[in-house]
């Protein structure tokens, strides 16, 4: 849309050219009867009129003509014939409200001196303002605010300012405009949202990521619970890292660190019915590694490690222990021959009735207790999904058809709540718990029908054979409770995904087995002594990839064509290519658990603290809560960033150290080149030109060229940027020594042997010389460096590696 400047006389409307969209303004439409379907009109169904008899009808004529120029002076006409600028259409907005949308600030200017109102509420209470935020106009913003006194801090019927609009549609140059203008960072919306939480909980992550770059708190609550923080995990993991440096404030005049764990463990005890969820479930539920390596994090994991983590776990181990000992002790014992008819013979047998009583009591314990978190599982789930359906619809009463986008997400979020289920079985070892069960159930079942049924030495056979197969089963299962020590944690992540990678495995390895075993079945079966029968035929194809023993000569002598084919193929298939995609596989599983290995210890530690803290009563849940939010709000402990804790993270800071400083070294380097050139180029021109200077006096502070010298220097412009690229190419140099340098630092750092074994005073001549070759390359295009720094530097270099090999 384009403006004609008016011919009228009245006045000068110093109209400019600005912003200008074609889109059309679905809000914009005049008020009249909707038809029976309860359709909304839009601007495109209203007839263009002939002669606008109304402002409203005009601008709605223009939203169909975006070719056609608005006539001012016609605007101007029908406001001296009475007509009403404040005209509002079906939802209650103004034509201010569409020109803060799309239009020229010209023509905003045009309305508001003729009397717009720019704080005009639409029956959402939606302001020309909270228009223009939301679509990030950011030049409408401004003009309002300092020119239009609009509202800043105007709140609608959702009490949503339109600093929250500008956030809940990712709307950054409207967020700055506003925030630059002081408006309320902190306002609450009709569920007590900063603009942070809702655009954290619309996943808006530009929106969010400035707003905490422009200290917006993350750690309020809404009034339901839902923690800003929660959000933030579960929608935006890179910001919500960002947020969390909020809550850890380093005091080195002081020598204090500061850790506010209140804020990552917030309180829902105070909200009625409340179902919201902490950071550290989302954590945990989304296994997000980079976010629990946080300092913050991980001090809350270590504070409940201490309160009830450590007692907790080792409880539990000795309980299974005690279970698992309980059923050896057993199996040992069933598998010793019979002396006597009777299977127990007392009192000499008295202490397996103890044993079985104790591993049967520990069993059906456990049992009742997988039951029990089950059910737990279930309606926590259940309670969760109707609260979260409910915070959801909320919502939606306040959606403005101007952005069904909004409604329509809403809408999503609800629909996916249908699809979520409880995750207790997501998890192996609680599928592995259940196979453990039903293994003791058949155990105790066959035992029961063997001391039953006499002179049966089958049932004892089948007996013996399930519960040795139940014991290895008991003893893996120890492992699900033990990932939560730190030290054993990465191992036991290593073997969940090489079982994972085991599968994928023989998958592959069962499309090459199962054609082979035919074939070979149909050549040798009953032919050859070692596939006498299908299993062991089965077996024997399993030796040729293990290119064991298999028995080859007497599938030669029998067809020695088909034995050179089928047994050549298969061992070069299986044994070669098969076992090596395995290896490979384990290589890089090992890898990625091994790179995280300190992120999957924690992660495993912080999933046996968040079931432990479900089985806890609410006594002592709201003991625990009482704790974060008295004694670690904050949780003030020593700090000392020099302080490390061995020579290997000594040698890290020496690195860092002299990185910075041969930074801070490249950085003088640029400066004083770039100096010299600029300084150089005044004196060169009239050198270049031979112009001779008028003897006409001059300012000190003024330079006075002819013509012909600017022409002769615009002709120094290749030789600059030359010198520029010179400049580039010996700083990239310099730039690489230092790489080199750091890498070999790290490369010894990471060696298997001590540092008091490795000659440290090699590092300091190796950081010498790479200062000393620096200065080697300055001196090629500026001259050498500053000997004082230069002293600086190799001091403090030879000065810290001597400090480490005392």
């Amino acid at each position: 849309m384009y403006l004609r400047r008016p011919q009228c006389s009245k006045g000068n409307l110093h109209i400019r050219t600005g912003r200008s969209s074609s889109e059309i303004y679905i809000g914009l439409s005049i008020k009249q009867e909707e038809d029976e379907q309860n359709k909304v009109q839009l601007p495109e169904e209203v007839a263009s009129p002939g002669s606008p008899t109304s402002i409203l009808k005009y601008f709605i004529h223009l939203t169909k003509n975006v070719n056609e120029p608005i006539d001012l002076c016609l605007i101007d006409g029908m406001i001296s014939k009475g007509a009403d600028i404040n005209e509002p259409d079906r939802y209650g907005q103004i034509v201010l409200h569409q020109v803060a949308k799309s239009w020229q600030i010209d023509v905003a200017r045009f309305l508001i001196e003729r009397k717009a109102d720019v704080n005009k509420a639409d029956d959402f209470g939606i302001t020309p303002l909270h228009v223009a935020a939301a679509v990030d106009y950011a030049e409408m913003v401004t003009f309002l605010i300092e020119e239009g006194g609009a509202n800043i801090n105007a709140v609608t019927k959702g009490k949503q300012t339109p600093l929250h609009y500008a956030g809940k549609h990712d709307a950054v140059n409207s967020v700055k405009v506003l925030i630059d203008h002081n408006a309320e960072a902190y306002s609450r919306d009709h569920k007590q949202r900063t603009p942070l939480q809702l655009a954290a909980e619309l996943d808006r992550s530009e929106a969010a990521r400035l707003l905490i770059n422009l200290k917006s708190d993350a750690g309020v609550q809404d009034n339901t619970g839902q923690s800003c923080m929660t959000l933030l995990v579960m929608n935006m993991p890179p910001v919500a890292f960002l947020a969390l440096d909020q809550f850890f404030i380093k005091d080195r005049a002081n020598r204090r660190q500061h850790f506010y764990l209140n804020l990552v463990q917030p309180r829902t005890a105070d909200f009625d019915g409340s179902q919201a969820r902490s950071p550290l479930e989302m954590i945990v539920q989304n296994r997000q590694l980079d976010i629990i390596m946080h300092p913050v994090i991980q001090k809350l994991i270590e504070v409940k490690w201490k309160l009830f983590g450590r007692k907790s776990v080792a409880f539990i181990l000795t309980l299974n222990l005690v279970l698992i000992l309980s059923w050896t002790a057993l199996g040992i014992a069933s598998s010793l021959p019979r002396t006597e008819e009777a299977p127990y013979k007392f009192p000499e047998d008295c202490w397996r009735i103890i044993l079985i009583v104790i591993a049967l009591g520990l069993t059906l314990y456990q049992i009742l207790e997988e039951f029990k978190e089950i059910y737990r599982a279930k309606k926590k789930m259940k309670r969760w999904k109707e609260w979260r359906k409910k915070e959801l619809e909320k919502d939606l009463k306040y959606c403005h058809p101007m952005w069904p986008e909004e409604k329509e997400y809403l809408q999503k979020g609800i629909e996916d709540l249908n699809k979520v289920h409880s995750s207790y079985f997501r998890d192996f070892w609680n599928i592995f718990d259940w196979i453990v069960y039903f293994l003791l159930l058949a155990v105790t079942v066959t035992h029961i029908a063997d001391i039953t049924v006499q002179n049966n030495t089958a049932i004892h056979t089948h007996h013996v054979r399930i519960f040795s197969v139940t014991i290895i089963f008991l003893w893996l299962r120890l492992m699900k409770h033990a990932r939560a020590i730190r030290l054993l944690g990465p191992f036991i992540v290593m073997l969940e995904k090489i079982m994972v990678d085991v599968v994928k495995f023989l998958f592959l390895y069962g499309e090459f087995y199962i054609p082979y075993a035919c074939a070979f079945w149909i050549i040798f079966g009953g032919k050859v002594p070692n596939m006498a029968s299908i299993d062991q035929m089965l077996f024997a194809i399993f030796r040729i990839t293990l290119v064991d023993d298999y028995g080859f000569n007497d599938m030669y002598n029998t067809d020695a064509v088909m034995a050179y084919i089928l047994c050549g193929t298969f061992l070069g298939i299986s044994s070669i290519l098969c076992i090596n995609l395995l290896i490979a596989l384990l290589a890089d599983t090992f890898q990625r658990v091994y790179d995280n290995a300190t992120a999957n210890a924690a992660m495993q530690q912080a999933s046996t603290l968040l079931q432990i803290e479900e089985d806890l009563s609410k006594k002592q849940r709201s003991k625990y809560d009482r704790h974060f939010q008295d004694d670690c709000s904050p949780l003030t402990l020593f700090y000392d960033d020099d302080l490390t804790v061995n020579q290997g993270d000594d040698l890290k800071k020496v690195t860092m150290q002299i990185k910075e400083e041969l930074d801070e070294l490249m950085k003088m380097l640029k400066e004083k080149k770039v100096k010299q050139l600029l300084a150089d180029v005044p004196n060169k021109a009239p050198e270049i030109g031979n112009a001779k200077t008028t003897p006409k006096k001059t300012n000190r502070n003024t330079v006075a060229r002819t013509e012909a010298q600017q022409q002769e220097i615009l002709k120094m412009l290749p030789q600059l940027i030359a010198s520029h690229r010179e400049q580039q190419e010996t700083l990239l140099q310099m730039d690489q020594k230092l790489l080199a340098l750091g890498s070999w630092i790290l490369e010894f750092d990471r060696s298997p042997v001590s540092v008091p074994e490795v000659d440290l005073e090699k590092i300091s001549v190796q950081s010498v010389e790479q200062v000393e070759e620096m200065d080697q390359s300055a001196l090629s295009f500026h001259g050498p460096l500053s000997s004082d720094f230069r002293s600086h530097v190799t001091v403090d270099i030879v000065g810290r590696t001597r400090h480490l090999k005392v």
